[in-house]
């Protein structure tokens, strides 16, 4: 996913699923971020990647949860624009109309595969586009954190990131 907002900020993130497991790799100034989720161990993984190091916390199911819906998108009263093309991509267009703040969106989605292709917020504020998107099954190694790296166990803190480890 490639991010770009009205500020000329660009951030690229790539997301992997596979049966409850995530990986989410986040790239921005330079700077590249991994977190690894594995339910399956209840644990989460930040990988930092310069350091060659891991930190590994509890994992916190309410919290992941509201994480992942907040970066799922604005929640709120959906609307069917219509057919649209984006990316080459045919597509339905939807407006939704977000219940915190009656923001606007725009969101595109695949007919063919009803994957996201873009979002953008109507005020230009935000633009998300989806790229390479490919379904089919991932491989497991990409929800371990590297043999090479140095593991840190953090405890749990109370209100802090999806794993309880306060990022």
């Amino acid at each position: 996913m490639a991010i770009t907002t009205d500020k000329g900020q660009n951030i690229m993130q790539k997301m992997y699923s596979d049966n409850g497991k995530v990986r989410m790799e986040l790239s921005m100034q330079g700077m590249q971020m991994v977190m690894i989720v594995r339910p399956d161990l209840q644990k989460v993984y930040s990988v930092m990647v310069a350091q060659k190091m891991v930190m590994e916390m509890p994992y916190d199911a309410e919290k992941y949860k509201k994480m992942m819906v907040a970066s799922s998108g604005p929640q709120g009263k959906i609307e069917v624009v219509g057919p649209d093309t984006v990316e080459g991509v045919v597509c339905t267009k939807y407006k939704v109309t977000s219940e915190k703040n009656n923001k606007v969106f725009l969101f595109w989605v695949d007919v063919a595969n009803k994957a996201p292709v873009k979002m953008m917020a109507e005020d230009n504020s935000v633009t998300m586009v989806w790229k390479n998107y490919k379904a089919g099954p991932q491989d497991a190694a990409l929800f371990d954190p590297p043999a090479d790296y140095k593991v840190m166990t953090m405890p749990a803190m109370p209100g802090g990131a999806p794993g309880g480890g306060g990022q």
